[in-house]
């Protein structure tokens, strides 16, 4: 499985293929997440954080959202507590 790296503080990821379906440019979506780059992409998966705590994060969600992303089924943010020992990675779950 092809996995991207994600983060439990306050991290958000996207479906490359909702990118593509709603026209969105990955210029265009960097601006609207306020970076140079992602913390990690595939062909599948775009993920970014950590985000500064739950106001930033919901921020993010409300420009993904106006762009014309669907939370959930275009992309959602991860927020949990984890030990520093662990690892997150997300990958698309074959149908």
């Amino acid at each position: 499985m092809n996995t991207v790296k994600a983060t439990n503080e306050y991290g958000i990821v996207i479906r490359q293929a909702a990118l593509i379906a709603k026209s969105i440019d990955y210029t265009q979506l960097l601006q609207v997440m306020e970076v140079e780059h992602p913390l990690d992409s595939n062909d599948d998966l775009v993920s970014f954080g950590p985000s500064f705590g739950e106001e930033a994060m919901n921020e993010f969600i409300s420009r993904l959202q106006t762009l014309g992303l669907e939370y959930v089924e275009d992309f959602f943010a991860i927020s949990c507590d984890m030990p520093a020992w662990c690892s997150v990675r997300v990958g698309i779950n074959p149908a």
